[in-house]
């Protein structure tokens, strides 16, 4: 019962938010011509969108959970480890996946280390109590019925900061946005710069 309710919560307009406004929000910070991995990747519908609006040539994504018929080729991985080589791409997106693992420094470094160019991470902040309990329900009722962890791990910009600065990330962009008036969870994007290039 509860199962089915949380299936057709993820049908109503409000939960299309994401994957209708995202894509454009994102379009601009897409390398032209060029290639991107997509680290929970899902079933493809953004990085899909991206591909064929961003002018890529190449867009491959990786995900713990398979998804059945992705728009775009998706590998399984652990979580933990990218299957490919260093600098294999020219920018690596992680989108709403960092709060989804215990090991957020593993995975961004993971990000940094298959990446030639910049890492790019849309996910939130939180100031209030009630700002990380609308980030919470929000993320049950999108994750729960699919299988996803939910650790909750949410980050204040204060811990987004330590954790970028832990692995020698430079920031070259910060961006807050709200997908409608009326959604108080605090979108966030980050592109970031190893510091050894």
């Amino acid at each position: 019962m509860i199962s089915a309710f949380l299936k057709f919560w993820n049908t109503l307009p409000v939960s299309q938010a994401r994957a209708r406004g995202l894509p454009g929000r994102l379009r601009g910070y897409m390398p032209a011509g060029g290639s991107v991995l997509d680290v929970g990747a899902g079933n493809g519908v953004i990085a899909s969108r991206l591909l064929h609006e961003g002018g890529l040539a190449r867009m491959e994504g990786v995900d713990v959970l398979p998804q059945p018929d992705p728009l775009i080729p998706v590998r399984v991985f652990d979580g933990r480890n990218l299957p490919f080589d260093d600098d294999s791409f020219d920018l690596v997106t992680l989108i709403d996946v960092l709060h989804h693992t215990r090991e957020p420094e593993r995975l961004l470094a993971e990000a940094a280390r298959v990446s030639r160019g910049p890492v790019l991470v849309k996910d939130h902040d939180w100031k209030t109590r009630l700002d990380w309990w609308i980030l919470a329900v929000a993320d049950y009722l999108g994750n729960k019925p699919y299988g996803v962890s939910l650790p909750y791990a949410f980050l204040r910009m204060d811990q987004w900061a330590a954790l970028f600065e832990s692995l020698a990330l430079t920031v070259a962009a910060t961006e807050h946005f709200r997908y409608a008036p009326y959604d108080r969870a605090r979108q966030v994007i980050f592109l970031l710069v190893p510091r050894s290039r």
